[in-house]
């Protein structure tokens, strides 16, 4: 979805330059704060995503302004929020009153207009080649989805009998585009069968598998000698999947070798990681002990490499 030019919201016409509404542990908006930070922008202030003082709506130069948006807490599911993203989702992108949506909208406007390395090639084997990876990324979005709640999340996700209706109305009025009520129902009644996680993870083994198997020629990046947005893309799924106790460095090596080193750049420990260390660290200790029992993603996987 690109530029959304008249939104139901009032707050995206206040804000001046860069403001981002995301949250620390959601892989579309660390995509795109890895690309910020690529680009030479810094995180800046922090402000409630729905602040409209005079002082909140202005950003500083070369620094954007964090509006978190927690799903923790359900900020996402809010009438306010839902009329800045009709999908109720992150992340969402305020470039001085124009708002953008959809994090690969928003990372090839950045790379348009901003400096720094371009991420998005214009030679057009190159930039084919790159978009390729990006679609593929796109369609295991959801198997991600399955699969950080499966063997991440857990009941921390699951929703009420009122939060879901919530959700429901809220979406009657927008696109919910990413299906978030069919998802939640069936997840929160605990009615998914096993056989579809398990089904998602099938795929996203097969994925990394192949992945793995063109990273093996030494190549730095997923499509050659220079970095894309392609990496950004692939790079936070590696990360929710590690998190959640996915064994990459056993079971694709030269991907993980690929992962550890977009992980070392600056823009990823400083944008990515930054301010969700704490929590990354909470998931990555949960998967540990569940590794240690016997139980959790990493046995899972085995089963699945084995199938």
């Amino acid at each position: 979805m690109p530029l959304i030019s008249n939104p139901a919201s009032a707050i995206p016409a206040r804000l001046q330059g860069l403001h981002l509404f995301h949250y620390d542990g959601a892989p579309c908006a660390q995509r795109v704060r890895f690309v910020l930070g690529e680009k030479g922008l810094r995180r800046g202030r922090e402000e409630r995503f729905d602040a409209v003082s005079d002082a909140a709506v202005r950003a500083e130069d070369n620094r954007w302004v964090s509006r978190s948006v927690s799903l923790a807490k359900r900020d996402h599911m809010s009438q306010t929020y839902a009329e800045i993203h009709p999908d109720m989702v992150v992340p969402a992108l305020v470039h001085d009153g124009r708002l953008y949506l959809e994090s690969l909208d928003i990372i090839e406007y950045l790379d348009d207009a901003f400096g720094g390395p371009r991420l998005i090639p214009t030679e057009a084997s190159l930039r084919s080649a790159v978009f390729e990876r990006v679609e593929q990324a796109k369609v295991l979005h959801l198997s991600i989805r399955y699969v950080t709640f499966r063997w991440g999340l857990g009941g921390l996700a699951r929703l009420s009998l009122a939060e879901r209706q919530k959700l429901a109305d809220l979406a009657r009025n927008g696109n919910d585009g990413e299906n978030l009520v069919q998802f939640y129902n069936g997840y929160s009644n605990r009615s998914i069968p096993e056989a579809v996680y398990e089904n998602h993870l099938q795929q996203l083994y097969s994925a990394f598998c192949e992945v793995d198997s063109t990273l093996s020629d030494g190549r730095p990046f997923l499509t050659g000698d220079a970095l894309t947005i392609a990496d950004a893309f692939w790079a936070m799924k590696i990360l929710r999947l590690i998190e959640c106790g996915y064994p990459v460095h056993t079971q694709h090596p030269a991907l993980y070798r690929w992962y550890a080193s977009i992980a070392a750049r600056p823009s990823f420990r400083n944008e990515v990681m930054g301010k969700n260390r704490l929590a990354s660290g909470a998931f990555r200790l949960k998967a540990g002990v569940e590794s240690l029992l016997g139980i959790g993603l990493r046995r899972a996987v085995q089963q699945a490499a084995f199938a």
